[in-house]
């Protein structure tokens, strides 16, 4: 008995019929549809033969008539580059009254040069005043030894939600497309529960991590300073001639926290506002975020053992090699004029 033939979905034929008359060959068209080059071509000869009945006045055979395009369903991504291939299916299958699967309309996508990609998160926003800062800065730090680098103890607060609201979304674009503004998507401030955490680190590894509830105020983080910062620069090996690095938070240039950096002889290096890209523990706080979602929360105390854990299993050489990467942070923003890079 002859082996039953499977039929191709109406969605698959209509791209093949799509793909051939914008010009691709059968070969071609099949690598893109995965499917042999005799299908290809036995599908193309019947939308032919079809459309020559139609001049000729012919009846069609009874069938299924499929009226979704991909020209359709990629304008609708161009539009909105968030949408879902199964919330477009199901709307496609609604209007049309046809059947069209979500990987159908993935196929069709990925066709027309469209992959799925984590939309960029733009962080921070940078002034023009501030712009000029961050070129002076990048300018004047660019020759700095990666010796100076290895001695910068870099410091930050985050905050980790129970259920993150900050979660990637997935984009329908082009090659090179991640920065163009229909690609990308805002933060979000809060996700049912959150941990609010103190940490820093320098090229040797990470050093102590602090809890810390409410909003933090100028006295509780001269506190965690008092507590941390000389324990920690023993721990790394990095001596007291360290390099303090801090953002430009308020609480952080509060009188009585410079007065005892003064007092401590602290060498602080002068980041200049809205830069976060040229601190490399922004990428550890990415880091341990993307650990943290692996496992499943349900509560504060469960967050703050599963942050613990995973910040001591972030290993040296990830903090070696982000501390290794500021010279070319700060050529990115020379290069970019004092705007962000892709850092």
């Amino acid at each position: 008995m002859a082996r039953s033939r499977k039929e191709t979905t109406i969605g698959i034929r209509k791209l093949i019929i799509f793909h051939h008359r914008s010009g691709k060959s059968v070969r071609n068209i099949a690598k893109l549809v995965h499917l042999s080059s005799s299908t290809v071509q036995y599908v193309i000869k019947r939308c032919k033969r079809r459309k020559s009945d139609r001049k000729q006045g012919k009846k069609r055979s009874t069938g299924q008539v499929n009226k979704t395009s991909p020209r359709f369903i990629i304008r609708k991504f161009l539009k909105n580059a968030c949408l879902s291939a199964l919330k477009v299916s199901a709307e496609f299958n609604e209007k049309f009254s046809t059947s069209i699967s979500p990987e159908t309309v993935r196929q069709i996508l990925r066709a027309a040069g469209l992959n799925g990609r984590s939309a960029r998160r733009i962080f921070f926003f940078v002034s023009a005043k501030s712009r000029k800062l961050r070129l002076s800065f990048a300018k004047s730090m660019l020759n700095k030894l990666e010796t100076h680098w290895n001695n910068v103890l870099f410091a930050d607060e985050n905050k980790f939600n129970i259920f993150s609201s900050d979660r990637r979304i997935k984009v329908w674009r082009r090659k090179n497309e991640e920065l163009n503004p229909k690609n990308l998507v805002g933060t979000v401030k809060y996700g049912g529960g959150c941990v609010l955490v103190w940490g820093c680190m320098s090229a040797s590894g990470l050093g102590n991590l602090v809890f810390f509830d409410g909003i933090m105020n100028h006295d509780l983080y001269l506190n965690i300073l008092r507590d941390n910062l000389k324990l920690t620069a023993q721990n790394l090996d990095i001596g007291n001639n360290f390099v303090f690095d801090q953002d430009n938070d308020p609480k952080h240039r509060a009188l009585n926290v410079r007065l005892w950096c003064l007092y401590k002889s602290l060498q602080i290096l002068k980041t200049p506002p809205q830069s976060p890209d040229v601190n490399p523990i922004e990428h550890i706080w990415r880091e341990l975020e993307v650990r943290i979602r692996k496992h499943d929360i349900k509560t504060n105390s469960e967050l703050k053992t599963v942050i613990t854990e995973e910040w001591m299993n972030i290993d040296a050489e990830i903090t070696k090699k982000l501390v290794k990467s500021i010279p070319k942070r700060l050529k990115a923003v020379v290069d970019a004029k004092g705007y962000p890079p892709k850092y």
